[in-house]
């Protein structure tokens, strides 16, 4: 099986790579209008999914350090599939009963950077 860190690493990489073919297709063939508010929201999902992706592959390479880097990386993991998935269908079908997903999402993303603000309090303490 695995470990953990290449897993994470993979869904980094899928993440990039999402953001990457989404941010094409917009561009060319999704029919998204420049200055329309769906647009707005779709660079801002890709945005949030591109930097997100780099920080789980930072993470990925971190697991060993502490607690709090291992929660960090679950949460973004599942915070940026909620919040910019939540975008996502929030762009193409609307709001839904789905539409939860968003807010959730976000809040987990803001609990993975608190623990990294945690795990930088504890190293400095320690030093």
């Amino acid at each position: 099986m695995p470990n953990k860190s290449s897993i994470y690493v993979i869904i980094a990489a899928v993440y990039g790579l999402t953001a990457v073919i989404l941010g094409a297709l917009g561009s060319h063939a999704l029919g998204l209008e420049a200055g329309t508010k769906n647009m707005a929201l779709f660079q801002h999902a890709l945005f949030y999914m591109m930097m997100h992706a780099l920080l789980l592959f930072w993470l990925s390479s971190q697991l060993n350090e502490s607690f709090w880097l291992r929660s960090a990386a679950l949460a973004v993991t599942l915070g940026v599939l909620l919040f910019c998935g939540g975008l996502l269908l929030l762009i193409f079908w609307g709001k839904t009963s789905l539409s939860w997903l968003t807010p959730v999402g976000g809040s987990l993303i803001i609990l993975a950077w608190l623990n990294i603000v945690i795990h930088g309090f504890q190293k400095w303490r320690k030093s």
